[in-house]
Formats: C-alpha cells, structure tokens, sequence
C-alpha cells in the first residue's frame, strides 16, 4: 500500500512540474528582439501577439489552454486575426529553432503569454495563471479570454 502511495506522489509530482509555466525569477523581456525563423511577423505597428507556449510533452491542461485560446480567437476576434491586429501563435520551446523568442518572453514550459505592441514597443504580460486555472472548463475560459482581449485590445 506505502509503494502504491509514493507512486502515485511520484506521479503527481511528475504531471505538475512537467506542466509549470511559472518561473520564480521571471525578469522582464529583453529589449530590441526582432522575431526570426518561423515566427509570423506583421508590419503593424500596433497588434496583440497571443503566445502558447508549451514543451514536448504536454498533459491535458496543456493541451486544453491551446485548444480553448484557438477557439476564443477564432469565434470572437477572426477579423482580427485576418488583419494582423492579432496574431496567434503556438510555440514549442524544446525546438531549437523557436529559441530567441522562448528567452525573449523567458518561456520554459507550458505558459500563455501577450505581447501587447503599441506603436513598436513590446508590452508583455504573463496570463498562465488565468490559463491554467480555467484551462479544463471552456465555459469559463473562453468568455473570461474573450473579456481579457477586449481590454487588452482597448
């Protein structure tokens, strides 16, 4: 029975971490980064950048954050989209290729992350909290997302 218990806090230990998308000694972005490689870039001066983040491997509330912000923009702001005033993004930190922009918004993990530019000049806020506590519930995620980009949007 003890074997079974620490198991399953192994388990449970293993899930959480592999999924945290908080980094205690978060700085802010550095300054000056011009996206390369795959990244889609607009010549916008203004736009809201939505950033998924995630790893290789990703659990269920993961891969519910992807799933539940696709569908917030898709639904609610495809016009947006289709102009470049937003841009949506899913981005796999464990590929080499997608690294100056992981260390630009300092993305380790699983993490949602805006990039609210204003007149060229990046203002990046972290909404992984959000994400992750209303990942696995679309009936609270989506029109809490949607009200978040409205403002943000402002």
């Amino acid at each position: 029975m003890k074997k079974i218990g620490l198991l399953l806090t192994i388990v449970a230990t293993s899930i959480l971490f592999s999924c945290n998308s908080k980094d205690e000694n978060f700085k802010s972005p550095k300054e000056g980064f011009t996206p390369t490689g795959t990244e889609k870039t607009t010549t916008s001066k203004n736009r809201l950048e939505v950033y998924a983040f995630h790893g290789t491997r990703q659990c269920e509330t993961c891969k519910n954050m992807k799933a539940n912000t696709k569908a917030t923009l898709d639904n609610y702001f495809a016009n947006e989209m289709k102009s470049g005033k937003i841009v949506y993004q899913v981005i796999d930190v464990d590929d080499e290729k997608n690294e100056k922009l992981a260390e630009k918004f300092e993305a380790t993990g699983t993490a949602l992350m805006i990039n609210n530019v204003a007149n060229g000049k990046d203002n990046i806020s972290d909404w992984s909290d959000f994400a992750f506590d209303k990942a696995n519930d679309a009936e609270e995620y989506i029109p809490q997302l949607r009200t978040k980009i409205q403002t943000a949007l402002k």
